[in-house]
């Protein structure tokens, strides 16, 4: 477990094993034999693929459908990274984040509201950090989520 305050002052709780059989919203960190793939969001910036649920749909079937709307990519297996909890004035709510390997990468006409795929080199860790990047991809909490992502796609070698 890992507790912070992101850069809004909302407390977030992080925990490495699942909470509840359904979270609000997913994240996905996907990865390609390339670099790691990210979406562009035209208001935020770089940022993972990821959102809310539709009615009826399941985390793992919404992180599919995120990644595929907001970069093109097909998922193969999802694996769990984390679970965390934002505490705010506006929205409490919950967030299951997975990683998984590109199957492909497809191109899309609409990409929502993203400009659609971006694809970077390099230790994920270290360029999260940079201002082309969503804010909330600069906090302490994605730091560690990162971290346990890259881990964990690299023992499915």
């Amino acid at each position: 477990m890992f507790t912070y305050k992101d850069t809004l002052q909302n407390d977030v709780t992080i925990y490495f094993e699942k909470q509840n059989d359904e979270a609000d919203d997913v994240l996905i960190i996907p990865r390609l034999p390339e670099g790691w793939l990210f979406t562009e969001h035209k208001i935020r910036g770089l940022e993972f693929p990821g959102g809310k649920g539709e009615k009826g749909e399941t985390n793992s079937e919404a992180a599919k459908r995120e990644l595929m709307e907001e970069t093109g990519a097909t998922a193969e297996e999802l694996l769990f990274v984390a679970d965390y909890l934002v505490v705010s004035s506006e929205r409490t709510f919950s967030k299951r984040v997975y990683a998984t390997k590109v199957r492909k990468l497809e191109i899309q006409a609409d990409y929502l509201e993203t400009s659609g795929p971006v694809i970077l080199r390099g230790e994920l860790s270290r360029f999260i950090q940079q201002p082309a990047f969503s804010f909330f991809m600069r906090d302490e909490g994605m730091v560690q989520i990162v971290q346990r992502a890259e881990r964990i796609l690299s023992n499915k070698n």
